[in-house]
């Protein structure tokens, strides 16, 4: 009979089937063999013998378990949810290291505030939609400067009236707009009520800034400034465009912060003369509606006052904590890639297989998760060093060609080369792979060992030519730390 591949693999399939028929046979003879005997035998040796059948099942179970879930925290984070948890917050990001300066300052204006029982009002909007005449309006004796140039008004200003502290904040739409728009969102957030100031209908700028206004739970009044230039029918459509693209969520009113108007008068003999005239200004709709915001229900407003101070104290405490992170990290990645290069010249016969093997990736893995708070076992950070092992055997070549090339902007270091090189291409080799544990954590606040494999390899092969002639110096300044003769 001629031999093929169909025939050795029938052959194959029939032989392991035999095989395991075998295998069956016997077992089943072995437990009724054991069956038999228990049923003999006393009580007491079949409770026992059932017991180390259940303890031999369950120790294989009980291990897996164990080297697979992560492993507790120590040291339970504390959730951000109140004033009190805040405190324990900063407090805890503080002992690390972490600058809460900002997050400190915005605690303090909120002590501040509480125990002074000032009422915020914050006037936001683009420029020269006549939020400084508003304020001079409602407070006379301000001093307040009014110009037509628009983005006049470049910081926030704050004027007290009684008990009454009126914030008149820089026009989203001026100069410097992100650094502008940020600071009036922050102080919105300290404010009891916020005044959206328009001149006409919301711009697609404005609804990005309305949103982001309205996604801080702040109470709102709407206020449609300069009337008298539109007649009855268009400020009637404008208001209504309004009232649909803020869903009637805040209360809409029509104002006039004052201002002036030419006039032009026609004399006996024929000439005319243009003068300027002031506009009474008409803010007693605003007024009423910010009265009524407020007497519905004031301890609210005091509420949402805080809770608005506390959210930004915890956006600066995040944002701070992530800057801190970062420069730690930073800093591992770069001790842990020096370690690498000071193994490869160490070492007799240096190969790929030390990321795999080696502890300095296992060191570095773990620190890093350690920096961001995220569990890890020995399994995930096997699987993850075995992933980069796997992807940096094809690679091997492109690596060594990249650190000989950056070799080449070091003219006559002779029979060292071979050493450096290799030396240089660990320290690509662990920067890229920091580098990717590092993604992974940040973003998905877990080791992602799909993520960090497709993040090492896009790091490792789009490696800069700057970053191996840097390490290609470090090595070099080693090597010769290390021989007597350099």
């Amino acid at each position: 009979m001629k031999l093929n591949s169909k025939t050795l693999l029938v052959m194959a399939l029939t032989a392991m089937g035999l095989v395991a028929l075998m295998v069956v046979l016997v077992l089943a003879e072995k437990l009724l063999a054991i069956w038999q005997y228990l049923q003999e035998a006393p009580l007491w040796v079949s409770v026992m013998y059932a017991s180390l059948i259940v303890v031999v099942a369950v120790i294989p179970v009980w291990l897996f378990i164990k080297l697979t879930r992560p492993k507790v925290k120590s040291k339970p984070q504390v959730k951000v949810i109140d004033e009190s948890s805040l405190s324990a917050a900063i407090e805890q990001e503080r002992s690390r290291g972490v600058d809460t300066q900002a997050a400190d300052a915005e605690m303090q204006e909120l002590h501040s505030r509480r125990s002074s029982g000032q009422f915020y009002i914050s006037l936001f909007g683009s420029a020269s939609t006549g939020k400084s005449s508003l304020i001079q309006a409602l407070i006379p004796n301000a001093q307040v400067a009014i110009d037509v140039v628009k983005g006049t008004t470049i910081e926030a200003h704050r004027h007290q009236f009684g008990q009454l502290v009126i914030t008149d904040l820089p026009g989203f739409d001026a100069v410097d707009q992100a650094e502008l728009s940020q600071l009036a969102l922050e102080e919105s957030q300290r404010a009891h009520v916020v005044v959206f100031l328009l001149n006409t209908d919301l711009a697609r700028s404005e609804m990005v800034l309305f949103e982001q206004l309205n996604a801080l739970h702040k109470p709102m009044v709407l206020a449609l400034n300069k009337v008298d230039v539109y007649s009855a029918a268009q400020v009637q459509q404008i208001t209504a465009a309004i009232e649909h693209k803020t869903r009637q969520q805040f209360p809409v009113v029509l104002i006039n912060t004052g201002g002036v108007k030419p006039v032009v008068v026609q004399h006996a003999d024929g000439t005319e003369s243009q003068h300027h005239e002031p506009i009474e200004p008409k803010i007693k709709p605003l007024l009423s509606a910010i009265e009524l915001v407020i007497s519905n229900n004031p301890d609210a407003l005091h509420r949402f006052r805080d809770a608005g101070i506390l959210r930004l104290a915890e956006e600066k405490l995040h944002s701070a904590s992530e800057t801190f992170n970062a420069e730690v990290a930073q800093e591992t990645i770069e001790r842990h890639t020096r370690r690498a290069i000071v193994g490869a010249l160490a070492s007799v016969a240096p190969g790929s297989d030390l990321v795999i093997q080696g502890t300095i990736g296992t060191q570095l893995v773990r620190e890093l998760c350690q920096l961001y708070d995220v569990p890890v076992n020995q399994l995930q950070v096997d699987q993850v060093l075995k992933s980069a092992g796997g992807k940096l055997r094809t690679s091997t070549s492109l690596v060594l060609a990249v650190a000989g090339n950056a070799l080449k902007a070091f003219p006559g270091i002779g029979t060292a080369a071979g050493g450096i090189m290799h030396a240089v291409a660990y320290g690509l080799i662990f920067n890229s792979l920091g580098k990717a544990v590092m993604t992974s954590v940040q973003q998905e606040g877990r080791l992602n060992t799909e993520l960090t494999q497709q993040t090492f390899e896009e790091n490792l092969l789009g490696t800069s030519k700057e970053l191996a002639k840097d390490l290609a110096k470090m090595a070099l300044r080693l090597s010769q730390q290390k021989s007597p003769k350099a």
